[in-house]
């Protein structure tokens, strides 16, 4: 008799793994499934490149948008959109909150003259390299004597910093650069000359 009841949960066991064989390699294999089933979705199926994705051809059944004529509703798309040409900016003697200064010298003004980059703004960078401990005040868009202005700003760096600072100078593509970070400096002396 005891015999006989230890079999008895073996066999269940045995019973339940079969069941669970047969669901487990039907859960496995569910393209299986689907093509028994008809009415099941398809599966969406994972290109391997942009080439050999279908191609879709009406935008109508992707995307909902309508295309609106309305100049009100435009406008807001219009401030969304970067513009086509800088606009110039004010020249006023209002003080702005970036502490933007426009330029007002000219190239007749000095024997150098910096000119501004497209968006109005002094041309001077700091490079860095890699790792972040050497730092280049790097100082471009120069014409004219370049050999003034650098002296002119070095003197003007040194007696700012109290220290000596090294400077090289690129003549024909009208570059200045110093060592160390002295952006600031640069921009404020450049500030007083109208540049």
């Amino acid at each position: 008799m005891a015999a006989a009841n230890s079999c008895l949960p073996v066999s269940k066991m045995a019973a339940l793994s079969i069941f669970v064989r047969s669901n487990l390699a039907a859960l496995s294999n569910p393209v299986a499934q689907l093509s028994r089933n008809r009415s099941a979705p398809q599966i969406q199926q994972r290109w391997g490149s942009y080439r050999s994705s279908l191609k879709y051809t009406i935008p109508e059944d992707y995307t909902d948008y309508e295309i609106t004529k309305d100049p009100n509703e435009w406008k807001y798309v219009e401030c969304a959109l970067g513009y086509k040409v800088i606009p110039k900016p004010m020249i006023e003697d209002t003080k702005h909150p970036s502490g933007y200064k426009p330029a007002t010298a000219v190239p007749t003004d000095y024997p150098y003259f910096v000119e501004r980059t497209k968006n109005y703004m002094q041309p001077v960078y700091l490079n860095r390299n890699p790792r972040g401990t050497k730092k280049i005040t790097k100082i471009s868009k120069i014409q004219g004597d370049i050999w003034a202005l650098e002296r002119d700003m070095k003197q003007y760096i040194e007696e700012q910093t109290g220290k000596k600072i090294a400077s090289q100078i690129h003549e024909f593509a009208g570059v200045i650069k110093f060592k160390g970070d002295c952006v600031n400096r640069v921009k404020e002396w450049m500030g007083t000359k109208g540049f």
